[in-house]
């Protein structure tokens, strides 16, 4: 619950982002987390229970009712019950699964919590061109889950909470700009001609470093593979995305790995909506490697059930552009 305070107490409130924050909660007592994030934001703090259907609203936060699972949909985040028995239910897992299929490109925070509930459904929203922010699980107060999303090899972002809010906010100014490339990506339209260019010269010099192309892969997958890198390196234009990347040997096999990782499972994602889920990066932060499976010696955990925050937020301006996805 620390780390949701520290979160919500810091960041602005005027990013024009929703936030849906998921936890485990006992399903026999009322949840005090909606007058706890009150007291930390004055941003509208809404719970979503009994089967409601809440419209997703800019700089609003939606939380989880006891004994509720939440799903999220073009427009809105509704609630329903569980059919699976207590002991067996991934509220997270089943929230950033509905996020994937929603909001292909969106952004998901994994926060101090327990068991690895999350880790299937980080899976998911990494595949689907979204990426994934993990608290630093030496500040967290629960390392199970951090650690558990860490080993998995989905974590493209390991930070203290401080770091992540910091970041949010320029995180937030490029996924603006990225707009119209964004929206190329998943409404089939052209990009300047220029930009075309870079394009082609990115999948030339991924093909001489790596002996792999690309070329001849679905184009909406691509632009959304390669969005998601531009947006971890705070590289707006594919043009500087090009000088980034003859610069920086690693960043050529972090978007290798990525374009793998399209080829061989996007085709169970459906094209995102308007919506961003959110976070970025540090200057601290180094490309992640999926192909290791161990960070900072936190290994795989077992399955253990303490509380476990999780936190998506949705871009929805009133006026903001349908290629909105993070």
């Amino acid at each position: 619950m620390e780390a949701l305070q520290q979160f919500f107490s810091t960041i602005p409130t005027d990013l024009g982002f929703a936030y849906v924050v998921i936890v485990h909660l006992a399903p026999d007592r009322k949840s005090e987390l909606p007058a706890i994030l009150s007291r930390c934001t004055t941003m509208p703090v809404i719970q979503v229970a009994d089967n409601e259907r809440a419209k997703l609203e800019a700089d609003h936060v939606y939380v989880i009712a006891p004994d509720r699972k939440l799903e999220i949909t073009d427009t809105s985040v509704g609630a329903s019950s569980f059919k699976q028995p207590r002991g067996q239910r991934t509220a997270i897992d089943l929230f950033f699964r509905s996020l994937a299929e929603a909001h292909g490109d969106g952004f998901a925070v994994v926060l101090s919590g327990g068991g690895s509930d999350g880790v299937l459904g980080t899976r998911a929203v990494k595949e689907a061109g979204g990426v994934v922010l993990v608290q630093n699980p030496d500040e967290a107060a629960h390392k199970e889950m951090p650690s558990a999303v860490i080993a998995n090899g989905t974590a493209d972002l390991v930070l203290p909470v401080a770091d992540l809010v910091a970041q949010l906010a320029e995180l937030a100014r490029d996924k603006k700009k990225l707009l119209s490339f964004v929206r190329a990506a998943t409404e089939a339209e052209t990009i300047p001609a220029d930009e075309e260019k870079a394009l082609r010269s990115v999948l030339d010099l991924l093909a001489k470093r790596t002996g792999h192309d690309f070329s001849k892969y679905k184009r909406g997958t691509i632009l959304r593979r390669l969005s998601r890198r531009m947006q971890l390196v705070h590289q707006l234009t594919i043009s500087d995305y090009l000088r980034y990347l003859r610069e920086h040997v690693s960043e050529v096999q972090s978007l290798f790995d990525d374009f793998l990782i399209s080829v061989t499972t996007f085709s169970a994602i459906r094209n995102p909506g308007p919506h961003c889920s959110v976070l970025s990066l540090d200057r601290s932060w180094k490309p992640w490697k999926p192909r290791s499976r161990s960070v900072s010696g936190y290994p795989p955990v077992p399955p253990e059930r303490k509380p476990t925050p999780s936190l998506y937020s949705s871009m929805k301006n009133t006026n903001v552009d349908r290629s909105n996805a993070i």
